[in-house]
């Protein structure tokens, strides 16, 4: 298996795009250029509202693997990235996270690595990334969501 191609960052068009534009980026690392209008709307993304976490299920029409994992481990996402596979995390936004502040919302981001003390991770919602946030922040924001993934690999 080739390795990812590291992403580009891409900001979400719309308030609630967080999800297609993510899927953008990690379709991106695996050659498949997709515009972020057409995934949400094949995701049912609704702007300033989102898209249900679940649907990234609908990104198998790419010819991609698509794994929904819930309450998995931290060590499990860095194990998933070692093995040339894309990462979406669902996330409560917190203020240890670059760009939030105050503000605490349901997100998706794009993680890119996991180290012993931060978690590097493209923010849609930012003019430009990767960021990292400490690891206790990240796992923090992600146990809101339940320690949520969508895992994209190779077919």
């Amino acid at each position: 298996m080739s390795p990812l191609e590291p992403p580009i960052h891409i900001q979400q068009m719309a308030l609630g795009y967080c999800l297609p534009a993510c899927a953008q980026m990690a379709l991106g690392q695996f050659g498949i250029t997709v515009n972020q209008t057409q995934l949400a709307r094949v995701l049912g993304a609704q702007v300033g509202v989102g898209t249900p976490f679940s649907r990234a299920e609908r990104l198998a029409h790419w010819d991609i693997r698509v794994q929904l994992a819930q309450q998995i481990s931290i060590e499990e996402l860095a194990a998933s990235l070692a093995a040339d596979v894309a990462v979406i995390a669902a996330v409560t936004t917190t203020p240890g996270m670059p760009g939030w502040g105050n503000i605490r919302t349901q997100h998706a981001i794009l993680v890119v690595d996991v180290g012993p003390e931060y978690v590097a991770y493209h923010d849609p919602a930012l003019i430009q990334g990767p960021v990292s946030a400490m690891r206790n922040e990240f796992l923090l924001a992600w146990s809101e969501m339940d320690s949520r993934a969508v895992l994209l690999s190779r077919e």
